[in-house]
């Protein structure tokens, strides 16, 4: 259990750096550069593990999928950062939640007790209710988070299958190619696809690939040492560090909505974990 709180720590640490790299260098260039050096990271993990590796195109298919979906999750999650605050977009990872549990129950048939489900879904509206200044008009930011939620909702409990034959070290590699790859599409696109080696002067970018690196080894080799609605349970946690980071080194602040829907977050959170 120590690597998935590990995991979910170094992930709220990752989340609160994107916004301040992103206001100065832009989404597609961090987007871009963060996934290199990440990969890159990631491949060299995967090369020197001393597990063999498992030819299975199956399972090498799904991997590929999951990482597809994580992509364009991760692509919202950072348009969401762009013009909201990392508070904000954090606490709506309820959502991942309550999308991972529904699948989950989908793929490996775990249970889902309706009654108090709804429960968790109604805290969760209040929560973005909360965060959007009770405003039922949605900020473009709140919808792209939500967007994020759905992604990352679908693409973790989907990458627990083939991690259970191939291996986390060859699926996290997989994963990470396969986003590398979609945004140097999208960089392609939109015509900002020039590796700039400068920006790795920049720490902030340097933590935010290595914590990301770190935190994806340690998050998915959990899901080998404990079930996947475990795993997914401890992960919703994480918005906790990412709030404690963005308040003391970025010094956001906030608003006595924000506290509001932090602890409707975390209260269904706590009804999902002991429900």
């Amino acid at each position: 259990m120590i690597t998935a709180i590990l995991g979910v720590f170094f992930m709220g640490v990752t989340d609160a750096l994107w916004r301040p790299c992103i206001l100065i260098h832009g989404h597609i260039k961090v987007l871009l550069h963060r996934t290199l050096l990440t990969t890159v990271l990631l491949g060299l993990y995967f090369i020197s593990s001393t597990t063999t590796q498992q030819i299975n195109i199956p399972m090498i298919g799904i991997a590929l999928l999951s990482g597809l979906i994580a992509g364009v999750g991760l692509y919202f999650l950072v348009k969401a950062f762009k013009t909201e605050t990392t508070t904000n977009v954090l606490f709506l990872n309820i959502f991942t939640l309550l999308i991972s549990q529904s699948v989950s129950f989908i793929l490996f048939k775990e249970p889902i007790v309706w009654k108090y489900y709804c429960i968790q879904i109604g805290l969760s509206i209040f929560t973005v209710i909360c965060f959007n200044g009770f405003n039922f008009n949605l900020r473009k930011g709140i919808k792209y988070g939500l967007l994020a939620s759905l992604c990352f909702g679908i693409a973790y409990p989907l990458a627990g299958i083939p991690i259970e034959k191939i291996g986390y070290q060859t699926t996290i590699f997989i994963q990470e190619a396969i986003i590398l790859i979609l945004f140097f599409c999208i960089g392609f696109y939109t015509k900002k696809t020039k590796i700039d080696l400068k920006i790795y002067y920049d720490v902030k970018i340097i933590l935010l690939s290595l914590l990301s690196a770190i935190a994806v080894i340690l998050f998915f080799y959990s899901y080998t040492v404990l079930q996947v609605y475990k795993v997914n349970l401890i992960s919703n946690f994480h918005p906790i560090g990412g709030m404690c980071i963005a308040i003391i080194l970025f010094k956001e602040h906030l608003s006595k909505y924000q506290i509001l829907g932090a602890i409707s977050s975390i209260i269904a959170c706590v009804l999902i974990y002991i429900i």
